[in-house]
């Protein structure tokens, strides 16, 4: 498959790389690019190109217009997802491609290039993953439906105001449950409920190239996504809940109570 062997290659690079001085920009408030997350992206989109020349593509780094509703399939593609991670050599950061035909996610890949685990599932197929050159096991949500069980994941937004929010919310999950965690990465919090290691994660300010390839792996892994008051999710939307799809009702009931009487 041309978005394994593209993740592989953008990952191996990212590999190398990892100890290295790099250089560091400013995209905006509290946003970095390194120099590998442009190479990264280049490896992608070199095989990409190749292989699929009519399809469309947006990338974190280079983002053209590209309409995911529309019939054109469109890759979607984070070529370094946990940058703030990896330019501070914090190991938790991964490789991210998705496809979207018609607003439906087709496939998606998720790559740790230092555990070498390739997370990856195709519309119908399951979802897997592959350890090394290991033989690829199939994935399934956990199987908690305990509140006080589960074991959360969220994000940190950038802006102030998300920050607020968040603030506010999270404290409605992180009370009742077992546990939370924040990766930095959200390719790997979503491969990681897809592969039961996490229960359910909430988010409040995803783009597009955050999201498509751990949200094709938990829909083929069994669990579930929505907006945050449990309503249909597109992969345009911003805010995110993703669960085993056992807990998510009462995910969203915490997070947005509705009143008695």
């Amino acid at each position: 498959m041309t978005a394994i062997e593209a993740a592989r290659a953008a990952g191996a690079m990212l590999r190398r790389r990892y100890t290295r001085r790099r250089t560091v920009t400013s995209k905006g408030l509290r946003d970095m690019v390194t120099d590998a997350d442009v190479a990264a992206q280049d490896i992608i989109l070199t095989r990409i190109r190749a292989a699929y020349p009519g399809d469309a593509w947006q990338s974190e780094e280079a983002k053209p217009d590209a309409d995911l509703a529309g019939p054109t399939p469109t890759w979607v593609i984070d070529p370094l997802d946990g940058t703030n991670n990896y330019a501070r050599q914090v190991p938790a950061f991964g490789v991210s491609l998705g496809l979207a035909v018609s607003g439906r996610l087709e496939l998606g890949v998720v790559f740790d290039p230092l555990r070498r685990e390739l997370f990856f599932a195709e519309r119908g197929q399951g979802a897997f993953l592959q350890t090394g050159q290991g033989r690829p096991r199939r994935l399934s949500v956990s199987g908690v439906g305990e509140f006080g069980q589960a074991i959360f994941a969220t994000g940190w937004p950038r802006e102030d105001a998300l920050r607020a929010a968040a603030a506010a919310l999270i404290p409605r999950l992180a009370a009742g449950c077992h546990s939370l965690r924040l990766t930095g990465s959200a390719a790997l919090t979503l491969a990681y409920i897809a592969a039961g290691r996490l229960d359910g994660s909430i988010h409040f300010n995803l783009q597009p190239w955050d999201v498509a390839g751990g949200a094709a792996l938990i829909l083929e892994a069994g669990g579930q996504l929505s907006a945050l008051d449990g309503g249909a999710w597109q992969l345009e939307q911003r805010a995110l809940l993703a669960s085993n799809g056992r807990l998510h009702a009462e995910m969203t009931r915490r997070l947005v109570p509705r009143p008695s009487g």
